[in-house]
């Protein structure tokens, strides 16, 4: 017997769920100092996951723009606040894809964040190559994005294509939108023409998935995390105050030349 797919996505728990990937289209205030940003980070019901935080601070980073260094005042807060709000700690070879901008000794600065990487609780899903160039575009039309994701729970599939998921993308005007999960049948129908189609099973959630795009070829370890979680945050420049992913401050973070993908987080 096959597995439930999206024709079972009109049941009434379907329905009712949220499909909208909790750490997308969010705003941090930049003029907050470090230890500002700390206490906004322990309380902020916005922030989700220490992953998120630490997207937080690398946008907090690259608009202010100042140097920290090392404290062990810092790490301590940090380990405080991971306690206080029951978070996973994150892979050590994830931290290091990282490109701060002016923490310098960022190994000590975060080492209360992270872990082995073979302790790792999550799946990461890396989706379909793009030009960098198409990344600002994409978070600002109604874009859909494929991934393909065999969950864990599914023994046994007998389906047409490829086991899993497409990514909406919502507009939000001047500023990166929101991401949704496509949960309906027909939002699976008319797959522009590609090496595969995909379907979806109703055991995947939006609340399991955090989403991030890389810089580099498809999979490599060594490819730059470039968050998108505060991009709609304001970001003085100098001369105007724009939404971070319209900044150049940005634009020199991606780059304008090579490739990259979405890639989604996935807790289980």
């Amino acid at each position: 017997m096959a597995a439930s797919s999206t024709a079972a996505s009109s049941s009434p728990t379907a329905e009712n769920r949220c499909d909208v990937i909790p750490n997308c289209h969010h705003v941090l205030n930049m003029k907050l100092t470090i230890h500002g940003l700390l206490d906004f980070l322990e309380v902020s019901e916005n922030v989700t996951s220490l992953f998120m935080a630490l997207e937080a601070l690398w946008t907090w980073d690259m608009c202010r723009g100042l140097d920290i260094m090392y404290s062990p005042l810092i790490n301590s807060r940090l380990k405080g606040i991971i306690k206080k709000r029951s978070w996973s700690l994150v892979p050590s070879n994830m931290l290091e894809r990282f490109s701060f901008t002016s923490i310098r000794n960022v190994s000590s600065v975060l080492a209360s964040c992270v872990k082995n990487t073979d302790a790792c609780d999550c799946i990461f899903i890396n989706g379909e190559r793009m030009r960098i160039t198409t990344f600002p575009i994409i978070m600002k039309r109604p874009t859909k994005l494929r991934f393909c994701f065999e969950h864990p729970s599914i023994k046994s599939c007998n389906l047409p294509g490829k086991c899993g998921f497409i990514l909406q993308v919502v507009p939000g005007g001047s500023t990166f939108g929101k991401i949704r999960l496509c949960t309906k049948g027909e939002d699976y129908r008319h797959q522009k023409a590609a090496e595969f189609e995909v379907h979806f099973h109703e055991q995947i959630r939006a609340e399991k998935m955090h989403v991030f795009f890389c810089t580099g070829t498809l999979g490599n370890q060594s490819d730059m995390i470039i968050p998108i979680s505060w991009l709609s945050s304001s970001c003085n420049t100098g001369q105007n105050t724009v939404p971070v992913g319209n900044s150049q401050l940005f634009t020199r973070k991606l780059g304008l030349q090579g490739s990259g993908y979405f890639t989604v987080m996935y807790e289980i």
